[in-house]
């Protein structure tokens, strides 16, 4: 593409931001993989091209966040898309749930997407952009044993459809996906006897997700896009 495209994706070190990162860059996208110790996987620097970087994030610290973004100005000077895909997840009931699980889920699920997206949105208002979300059909639907995740994805939900509205005078668009059960090391945690070939695979949520980049996608926004597979 003649005016290559920077995207900046959270937990892009496994599961659905990997997938949607090294999909970005097989379509022509400069991506900027974030997780919290990501620089330091040989991997997958082996696998950047198009101008692609690794950075180290804590989504749910706001200097880290912060810094990023300054980076990101410095090195790139634009930012067309951000893709929230950090996520964090330790089931328990909710008498067995502690305060400490409760405040890291919603620290990381929740305030780390609103920390981004704050972000974002004062690099991209000048220019406009995109913002797709990961919540999950855990945020649409009862999960008993799941409380504080359900509760930090449903919020993401409530989250999105509301800056959808504000954020739309900045030519900002903004999409919240909602994957049914997809073979990541998350849904490994949520359900770990579970055979993961049986579910759907993290490449069905990136092509969506990337299609939220695309014209086409525009009466989707603000509104949660349900990706689920039948087997």
């Amino acid at each position: 593409m003649a005016d290559k495209k920077i995207i900046l994706i959270t937990g892009a070190s496994s599961g659905i931001g990997l997938s949607t990162a090294l999909e970005a860059q097989n379509k022509g996208f400069t991506v900027i993989f974030t997780s919290r110790n990501i620089e330091s996987n040989d991997t997958l620097k082996g696998k950047l091209v198009n101008g692609s970087v690794l950075k180290n994030l804590d989504v749910s610290n706001e200097t880290s966040v912060k810094n990023l973004f300054e980076f990101v100005k410095a090195k790139f000077g634009k930012l067309d898309a951000l893709i929230n895909c950090a996520g964090f997840v330790d089931p328990e009931t909710m008498l067995a749930t502690t305060l400490e699980n409760w405040n890291a889920t919603i620290s990381i699920n929740l305030t780390g997407t609103f920390l981004c997206c704050k972000y974002a949105t004062n690099f991209m208002k000048k220019e406009g952009g995109t913002i797709v979300n990961v919540s999950s059909t855990a945020g649409l639907t009862p999960r008993p044993g799941w409380g504080a995740y359900a509760a930090s994805k449903s919020a993401v939900i409530g989250f999105s459809a509301s800056i959808s509205e504000e954020l739309s005078e900045y030519n900002i668009r903004v999409f919240v996906i909602c994957p049914g059960r997809t073979a990541t090391p998350l849904r490994k945690i949520l359900a770990p006897t579970e055979d993961p070939h049986t579910i759907m695979q993290p490449e069905t949520v990136s092509n969506t997700i990337l299609f939220c980049l695309t014209d086409e996608a525009a009466p989707l926004e603000g509104q949660p896009i349900l990706v689920r597979e039948r087997f």
